[in-house]
C-alpha cells in the first residue's frame, strides 16, 4: 500500500490510547479516527493525538471509507464480533490479544481474513521485545541443540479490576495474563501444543495463580505459571533448556542503583507491564504499519492467535474437569 495510513482506534482506555500515540509517535501513519462509547473518552484521545473524526460506536467507524487500518483495544469477549465487521469491511485490524475467547469463533476469523485478504495482526507484544527476539535467533540457529524443557511466568502486582476481573467478559486469567506465555513457548519453540492440564488456587481478580502443564507436538514439555497478587511487583521469566544450552530471559531491574545494607542487595523493580515491555508496544506497532505498506505477513498472524485461543479453551476445560485435554 502506497501513501499515508489512516488508522482508526476503536476503544480508547489505557491501551487503546498508548496505541494511538505510539502511531501518531514512532510511525508515518496517521491517527485519522478514535471510537469509544463513552463519549468524553472519546474526545480526549481524539483531541490528543489529532484525530479527524470522533465516534461513539465501532461500527461507525468501520463504516468510514477512509480508514485504512483498525486498532481494536476492547474488553476481549467484543474482540470477535468488532473483528469481523472490520475484516468484511476489508480494514487491516491489529487486535489486542486475545483474538477472542472460542476457538470457533477463532477458526471463523481465520477463514474470512484469508478470503478478505487483509493483514491481521495480534497484539502479543513479548514478540517484539529484543531479549525474546535475541532468544528465538539462537534457538533458530540450533544453539540450544534439542530442545527438552519450556518455563514462562508472568506475575502481577494488583488483582485484575474494571472488565478485566469480569470472567465473562475478559475470559479470565488464561486468556488476560497466560495468553502470553502460552505465545511466548509456542512461538520460541516453534510447535504447536497438544495437551494441556491446568490447576488454580485463589479466586480470579482477588488473589488467584495458576499453573498450566503444557505438552507440545514436538516433544518439549512446558511450564506456565501466573500469580494475581505478586508482592513484589511485575515479574516476567522465561527459560528454555536444550540438550547443549539453556537460555533464560528474567526481568531487568528498573534502575542500575543498587542499594547495598546488612539486610542485602536491593535494587528497584519494573511495578507494572509497560515499565517492562513499553518499547516492544511500540515495534509492534511499527512492524504492523510496515506490514500493510510492504505487503507482508505480520510477525503474529491470525492463525497464531486461533491457536492459543485454543491452548487457552483447551486449559479452562481442564480447571473444570480436573483432566488433561488434547487439543484439537
Amino acid at each position: 500500500m502506497s501513501g499515508q495510513i489512516n488508522f482508526g482506534v476503536i476503544g480508547a482506555g489505557r491501551i487503546g490510547a498508548f496505541h494511538a500515540r505510539n502511531i501518531k509517535q514512532y510511525t508515518d501513519a496517521k491517527i485519522y479516527a478514535v471510537a469509544d462509547v463513552v463519549r468524553e473518552v472519546a474526545d480526549r484521545l481524539a483531541r490528543e493525538v489529532g484525530a479527524e473524526k470522533t465516534y461513539y460506536s465501532p461500527e461507525d467507524l468501520i463504516r468510514d471509507e477512509r480508514v485504512d487500518a483498525i486498532v481494536i483495544c476492547l474488553p476481549n469477549n467484543l474482540h470477535y464480533q468488532v473483528s469481523m465487521m472490520a475484516v468484511e469491511a476489508g480494514k487491516h485490524v491489529f487486535c489486542e490479544k486475545p483474538l477472542c475467547l472460542k476457538s470457533s469463533e477463532a477458526e471463523d476469523l481465520v477463514r474470512k481474513v484469508r478470503k478478505a485478504g487483509v493483514k491481521f495482526q495480534v497484539g502479543y507484544n513479548r514478540r517484539f521485545d529484543k531479549s525474546y527476539e535475541d532468544a528465538k535467533k539462537l534457538i533458530e540457529e540450533g544453539r540450544l541443540g534439542k530442545l527438552m524443557l519450556a518455563y514462562s511466568n508472568t506475575f502481577d502486582p494488583e488483582p485484575h479490576r474494571g472488565w478485566e476481573a469480569d470472567e465473562k467478559l475478559s475470559g479470565g486469567i488464561l486468556f488476560t495474563t497466560c495468553s502470553h506465555d502460552f505465545d511466548m513457548l509456542y512461538w520460541l519453540i516453534g510447535s504447536r501444543v497438544r495437551r494441556v492440564y491446568t490447576e488454580s488456587r485463589g479466586a480470579f481478580g482477588r488473589d488467584q495463580y495458576l499453573v498450566s502443564f503444557l505438552s507440545f507436538e514436538n516433544d518439549v514439555l512446558g511450564v506456565v505459571s501466573t500469580i494475581e497478587t505478586c508482592p513484589y511487583g511485575h515479574d516476567v521469566k522465561t527459560e528454555i533448556i536444550g540438550d547443549k544450552t539453556s537460555i533464560r530471559i528474567e526481568m531487568p531491574a528498573a534502575t542500575h542503583l543498587k542499594k547495598f545494607d546488612k539486610n542485602g542487595v536491593h535494587t528497584d523493580y519494573p511495578y507494572w507491564f509497560l515499565d517492562r515491555f513499553g518499547h516492544s508496544y511500540i515495534k509492534e506497532i511499527q512492524d504492523f504499519v510496515r506490514c500493510i505498506k510492504e505487503d507482508k505477513e505480520p510477525r503474529v498472524t491470525v492463525e497464531d492467535g486461533a491457536h492459543i485461543v485454543r491452548i487457552c479453551e483447551a486449559a479452562k476445560e481442564s480447571l473444570l474437569k480436573r483432566m488433561p485435554i488434547d487439543i484439537q
